[in-house]
């Protein structure tokens, strides 16, 4: 099985192994890669704790509800509670909420939307960015969950009961702070075509908003939580307010510079004929490899040139 795609250099299709992604997915860097996988890791052990639950239920004819009363136990050592009291016995819940999802579609729809979101984040901003706003937006979000649900009466009957897990207060902290960062940005939708990101933000928020008094209001009010944290964030940070514009910096790559001797580090800009002779030098380089591709198939190219190929096509 392979998966084959435009080559952005000369129009060319370059087909990549399933086993050639699978490695650079689990080995990358990048931080969307590494939320997804850590989220995938949780959910897979929910659900193969779920089996042998059910697996020792039948063998030892336990009662029925036993299952049951051992995945609310779990749920309550991972979940974020809405109870003030609850939270302080079990103050990790804050975070581990944030990777818990109830069952499959849960998180398929999260992992989803966080990829769509996570790509455009990334377009423009960094890992470090990126786990920042994930991390504490998704606090956020809780926090405005806990305290919607101890301050407004509405919530009082169901405030001891009440558990918020998923990882969309998260996501939709990093959807809105890339929104804030970049409004403009065109997405196409299928039967719709190309809108801005940011009217689709907008409608995410305003269904949120709205579907307060109905279902799932802890949800709808975490979501909003991280929204409003992702947006400040970016906007304090484009304000050239410190707090954030500390935690949004982002540092200049340090550029080695080869001596006779050894390499030294600088922070000097490269100029326009260095970087037209860099391109040039790489320009060069992919059409050997795509020659040689032409001649003998992707197969023949050594790891190294596979490496670099995949690198340059994710420019």
């Amino acid at each position: 099985m392979a998966f084959y795609g435009p080559n952005p250099f000369m129009g060319q299709n370059i087909s990549y192994s399933f086993k050639d992604n699978l490695r650079r997915f689990l080995t990358s860097k990048s931080a969307l890669n590494q939320l997804i996988l850590i989220n995938l890791i949780v959910f897979l052990v929910e659900w193969i704790a779920e089996i042998l639950l059910s697996i020792t239920g039948f063998l030892f004819k336990l009662d029925p509800m036993f299952k049951e009363d051992c995945v609310a136990r779990f749920m309550q050592f991972l979940a974020c509670p809405a109870s003030g009291s609850a939270l302080l016995h079990r103050p990790w819940t804050i975070v581990t909420s944030l990777f818990f999802h109830l069952d499959f579609w849960h998180i398929f729809f999260n992992m989803l939307m966080l990829f769509v979101t996570g790509k455009i984040f990334l377009s423009y901003l960094s890992n470090r960015q990126m786990w920042i706003t994930y991390f504490i937006g998704g606090i956020c979000g809780n926090l405005l969950y806990i305290a919607s649900f101890n301050y407004f009466p509405a919530f009082a009957s169901v405030v001891d009961d009440s558990l918020a897990l998923g990882a969309s207060g998260s996501i939709m902290a990093i959807m809105a702070a890339i929104t804030v960062y970049k409004p403009n940005h065109q997405l196409r939708l299928l039967l719709i075509g190309s809108v801005k990101l940011m009217w689709v933000t907008i409608i995410f928020l305003a269904i949120d908003l709205l579907s307060i008094p109905k279902e799932n209001a802890g949800g709808h009010l975490a979501h909003l939580g991280g929204a409003i944290y992702g947006a400040l964030s970016v906007l304090f940070y484009l304000k050239n307010i410190n707090l954030f514009k500390k935690w949004f910096h982002r540092k200049p790559k340090k550029k080695k510079y080869a001596t006779a001797t050894n390499f030294s580090y600088s922070y000097r800009p490269v100029s326009d004929e260095e970087f037209n002779a860099k391109k040039a030098e790489t320009q060069k380089k992919i059409d050997a490899i795509l020659d040689k591709i032409s001649k003998n198939g992707y197969d023949s190219l050594s790891k190294e040139e596979k490496d670099f190929l995949f690198f340059e096509s994710k420019k």
